[in-house]
């Protein structure tokens, strides 16, 4: 199948633009989010390399269409990924790291400019290399839905694998004079480049926008000062989790806790002990759930738990863990010692009859007897 080279060029620098004054447009939308206009400038430059690098057959001035265009090729995905570190850091980003690369790269391209196909070989390899990082580098950004995530970190690191695959086939033309024709390659790596960077810059959107929502879901359901969940997000969450387990005829066990005597250490030591306490127990709780558990701060004092698929033996074993660990803690706060308790009240079900609000009921009635006996303690209903 015959594939014209001008008309893949030109597609690929239009479509450049075009996706460019796109990240531009949501960039005026949303100033603070400067990584889209880091975007739409990699988009641009892109689009300039490959007018230079098209202008190759028809202009003789090497350190324009090969130095520049080359240099200005591994800009593109140096770009990309200071990007993705602004929007990762919501900071400005330092340009060190982009300068020193662009250094190297400068230096190197000099002694080969006059060498079009090994050129093309350093820049493949380097820009591989810029991709491949950047794939790795995107699975750091949490907390990005995985789809999205994985989504992007493949583009990338199809986008590198099929650079460096160029890299080695132009080094092997270089050497062994084999049959293959430098239009052909270039047409193929532009098609790569056109599909790719397409996909790419189509997701970089999709990806800021689905982390925004999952930021905007943890401030809605995170508890600002535990930073455990909410009474919002627990109650979303846990129904989930209990449902879950109805359906797989699983127990499920919630849990109660509070903290004994809280108003006296607001009263004697000031709210701001209070709230320290109140952060060092969501950080024993912590400490004690399992990944899928859900931990919630849901009042004042007051904690739940939802833990999956327990019995009433596993249960109490939680339960006691947290009543001793609570109590040995050495809780201090400005130098003052506070002597610190909690009281813990579950339910063990294995009933899909009952919903989260009938269960919490359960368990703060058991929270209650566990009050009435002493504190320290827990009980179950």
């Amino acid at each position: 199948m015959y594939i014209h080279l001008p008309t893949v060029i030109m597609t690929t620098i239009l479509l450049n633009l075009l996706l460019g004054a796109a990240m531009f447009v949501i960039f005026n939308a949303l100033k603070s989010q400067k990584s889209f206009r880091t975007w739409g400038i990699a988009c641009f430059i892109f689009a300039i390399a490959n007018i230079l690098a098209g202008l190759r057959v028809s202009l003789d001035a090497p350190w324009l269409t090969i130095f520049v265009a080359d240099l200005l090729i591994i800009l593109v995905p140096l770009l990309a990924l200071h990007g993705l570190r602004q929007y990762q850091l919501q900071r400005p980003v330092s340009s060190r790291w982009t300068a020193r690369i662009m250094l190297i790269s400068a230096v190197s391209l000099y002694f080969l400019y006059q060498s079009p196909l090994q050129a093309q070989v350093l820049t493949a390899s380097i820009c591989a290399a810029l991709y491949i990082y950047s794939g790795a580098y995107v699975q750091t950004i949490k907390p990005t839905p995985k789809f999205t995530r994985r989504a992007l970190s493949i583009l990338f690191f199809v986008h590198g694998v099929l650079l460096s695959t160029t890299a080695v086939v132009v080094a092997i033309e270089s050497k062994a004079s084999l049959v293959i024709s430098s239009e052909q390659l270039i047409t193929v790596l532009l098609i790569a480049h056109l599909l790719l960077t397409t996909a790419t810059t189509v997701l970089f959107p999709v990806f800021v926008f689905s982390l925004n929502e999952r930021r905007l879901l943890e401030v809605v359901n995170i508890d600002e000062l535990t930073q455990l969940f909410n009474r919002r997000g627990f109650f979303e969450l846990g129904s989930e989790l209990l449902v879950k387990n109805q359906a797989q005829a699983r127990p499920s066990c919630l849990l109660m806790l509070d903290l004994d005597r809280f108003k006296s250490i607001n009263d004697r030591y000031g709210h701001a002990a209070g709230d320290a306490c109140l952060r060092d127990v969501a950080r024993i709780i912590r400490k004690h759930m399992r990944e899928h558990d859900i931990a919630a701060r849901i009042g004042g004092e007051e904690f739940a738990i939802a833990l999956a698929d327990v019995d009433r033996m596993q249960a109490e074993q939680v339960s006691s863990r947290l009543v001793e660990r609570v109590a040995q803690q050495a809780f201090e706060f400005e130098g003052e010692r506070i002597d610190l308790t909690v009281s813990v009240g579950g339910i063990v079900t294995t009933s899909s009859q009952r919903d989260l609000s009938e269960l919490l009921n359960d368990a703060d009635s058991a929270l209650y007897e566990a009050k009435s006996s002493g504190r320290n303690q827990f009980r179950f209903a």
